[in-house]
Formats: structure tokens, sequence, C-alpha cells
């Protein structure tokens, strides 16, 4: 089977990290079938915009195609008019400007199939191809996509995607649920056949000396063998729960004095960097507590972790937290807002400790409860590894995501595909 992938970010020169999730499932992907190469509508960014705004100039630097990791990848440049028309520029428009390029990657590939990381603009752009190449597309709910206010363009946009897609996987429950309100429909009214709930996952952690990798990361970040390190990864921002974080640890910081905490993930251009870093700088004594670091390699993640004590993930809002899953897996003890996603992660297990949204008080106690017992730390952090490695591998999921997917080939290709790999 081979698979055209639409996605709405990808790694890229000036965003090394954006979309990593999705590269990571395309590599997932490219291991399970006969190929996977990758389409990603490029915003065109005007010479004089992108010579003043970061954003922009990340955007004008990006190449119309390039192979990372053995895929494939086309970036052809799509036409944004800001604050006029998103939802037609995010998918109709995008569709026609993508259109050429589609063919002709079909033309040379014959891929069999469509899938998209997102529904919002790739979903729309995915169904459409589906459509006019006469191929099964699927798609993959991943958070804000189904998280539209009833009446808008981006309603309807995704209302269209949800009835057109011939699959929809589901990274959550809740996911599934808001994609019902948003068609007007109960949830038993929604097929089961095509709507499904599934996880995309994460990669199977690497092994590594951890005890070794403890002791230098924690050298270099100046964490002394005594202190309880706090890690949260991911993009600074207000959405991310990055204030409630760093008002959580200095209240914890006021009654443990062991307590520290690292913020990986800064990019000042994407972010609210800038914004934390003025809090901390009014206040010497909390810039000491919290360092912000710079998003870095996914591979050099793996690293902080091994440093951690205790990950912290204080975002408001999420398809599905991979940093969150990641940390699980290698057996870091957790604490997490009790969103929804954190919830279904949880599952009455024991996998991690859930904290009422917003509560800073509550999250600061969660911190010291932890800091305060090693053992509960070990505890917890072993339920979590289980739970992770049960129901969140990349692997596993993306191969019952092509299972479903090859179910909608025609008649005589899905014959073929029984015959070329055991997937069906």
């Amino acid at each position: 089977m081979k698979i055209l992938v639409v996605t709405p970010d990808y790694p890229k020169p000036g965003h090394l990290f954006s979309g990593i999730f999705n590269e990571r499932s395309v590599v997932a992907l490219k291991d399970l079938c006969d190929g996977v190469e990758v389409l990603v509508p490029r915003p065109y960014a005007p010479p004089i915009i992108s010579s003043c705004i970061s954003r922009w100039k990340a955007y004008s630097l990006t190449p119309g195609y390039e192979v990372r990791n053995g895929v494939a990848v086309y970036r052809p440049a799509v036409p944004i008019v800001p604050c006029v028309a998103s939802a037609f520029w995010l998918n109709q428009g995008a569709f026609l400007w993508c259109r050429q390029m589609a063919r002709k990657i079909y033309r040379r590939t014959r891929f069999d199939a469509i899938l998209s990381f997102g529904l919002s603009g790739a979903g729309g752009i995915a169904w459409r191809l589906g459509r006019d190449l006469a191929l099964p597309a699927g798609g993959w709910a991943t958070g804000s996509d189904v998280r539209q206010r009833l009446g808008t363009s981006f309603h309807r946009a995704v209302s269209r995607t949800l009835r057109h897609l011939d699959v929809v996987f589901y990274q959550s429950q809740e996911l599934l649920e808001k994609a019902a309100e948003l068609l007007a429909l109960p949830l038993s009214r929604l097929s089961p056949d095509r709507h499904l709930v599934l996880p995309r996952g994460i990669p199977e952690p690497p092994i590594l000396p951890r005890t070794e990798i403890r002791s230098r990361m924690r050298r270099e970040l100046r964490v002394t063998d005594e202190q309880v390190l706090v890690l949260s990864v991911g993009r600074i921002s207000r959405d991310k729960g990055a204030f409630e974080l760093m008002e959580a640890v200095s209240l914890a910081a006021e009654h443990d004095l062991k307590i520290t905490c690292v913020m990986l993930g800064a990019n000042p251009a994407f972010d609210e960097t800038t914004a934390i870093q003025r809090q901390l700088d009014k206040s010497p004594h909390l810039k000491e507590i919290i360092k912000i670091l710079p998003a870095c390699h996914p591979e050099r993640v793996w690293e902080f972790l091994a440093a951690a004590d205790v990950f912290a993930f204080t975002s408001h809002n999420e398809g599905m937290p991979n940093s969150l899953l990641e940390a699980m897996a290698v057996g870091v003890p957790a604490i997490a807002f009790s969103i929804p996603p954190v919830l279904e992660i949880e599952n009455d297990t024991g996998a991690l400790v859930a904290v009422p949204p917003f509560d800073s008080a509550l999250f600061a106690k969660a911190i010291l409860d932890l800091a305060a017992v090693p053992n509960e730390r070990v505890r917890i952090g072993e339920i979590g590894r289980r739970r992770v490695q049960q129901r969140f591998m990349i692997k596993q999921n993306m191969a019952t995501a092509l299972n479903r997917l090859a179910q909608e080939l025609p008649e005589e290709n899905l014959s073929a595909e029984m015959q070329r790999q055991d997937i069906v």
C-alpha cells in the first residue's frame, strides 16, 4: 500500500521541530507500507513581509521539495490572505494550488490512498484530492481542528470534511464527541466503522545509559543530586499552561528549596517566551529556580527526561499530549491538568497525578507530595510506563489505521494488498 500524507506542518528550516509528531507518524508509516510521500501546503511569503516578520521569514526559507528520513516532502506555495476568508484559503484555495502537485506525484508513484493529519485544512485538501484522483481518503482529528465555534466558516469547512472523508480517526474520545457536535448529530449516529478513536501514539523510547546521561545532564543544567527537577516540554505559551506552571513551581519552591524547574521548548518567534521571561526577570529568586531553554532536537528530549524527577504537563487544551506520553514511557512520574485526554490516559489506573485545570495551588501541592516521597515517584512512573506501552505506541496504532484504510481500497486492489503484507 502506498500513501500520500497531507499535513499542515512538518519540520522545516527556521522551525525544525514544528510538526515533529507528524514526521514521526510518517516515519512509522514508511516502515509499515510500500511507500509514503508528504504534501505540506506552504504559505507564500511575500519578500517584504518575510524580511520583517520572523514567522514569515521561516516560510520563505522553506524549500519546495526535500527528502527527510528517506521520505519525499513536497511543499507547494499557497497564497493566504490574512483575516480574509481564512477557511477558504486553508481548504478550497489550498486544494486548487496543491492539485497539480498531487496529480504529478500520483502519475509517478500511483499511491493507493490519502491520509491527512488534521481536519481543518489538511483534511479538506485530502478529501478533495480523493475525489479528484478517485482514491480513498482518511483523516486524523488531532485537536483544535474539531474545536470550532458553531456557525463559523471553519465549522462549515470541517463539517464537510467529516462528511466526505471515507474514514476518520480521533486522537481521543473527546474529539469524537466534538465532531458529533459539529455535525449536529448524537454520538450514536456516527458510524463506528467510519469514526474510530485511535491515538497516533509515540515511538518506542531509545535504549540509553540512563544513569550516565542523568548525571551528565544534571551537571549541564546545574542541578544537584539532592534537588528535585520538574521538567516541562513543549511550546512556551499561555494555552500550554506556561503561566500556571511558573506560578505552581514558585509556590512549591516556597515550601521546599530543593525544587527547581526546566521549561524546554522556547521559540520566541512562535510563542510567548518573551512574556514569560519578563515575569521571571521581575523576581531574581524565581529566575534562579526556573530555567527556560530553547527547543532542541527531539532525540535529545529523551536525555532531558532521563534527568527529570517529575514531569509537569499544564496544557489547557490538547488532542492527545504526546510529550506527556513520552515522559510516561520512560517512567518519569507525571502531574497534569485533568483535561479530557489526560483523564483518558489515566483511566483510573494511577498512571499519573491529575489536577483540576488552572489550579496552580493544587499543582504545587502535587509537586511537593511527589518531591517528598521518591518511592511514590517510582511507583507512579512504572504504572505510567506500562499504560503507554499498552495503548499508545505509534507503530501499533499506525498499523491499525492502515488496516482500516486498506478496507476502502477497490476489491481488486485489496486482494493484491492482502497478498503483499499482513495488515488486513
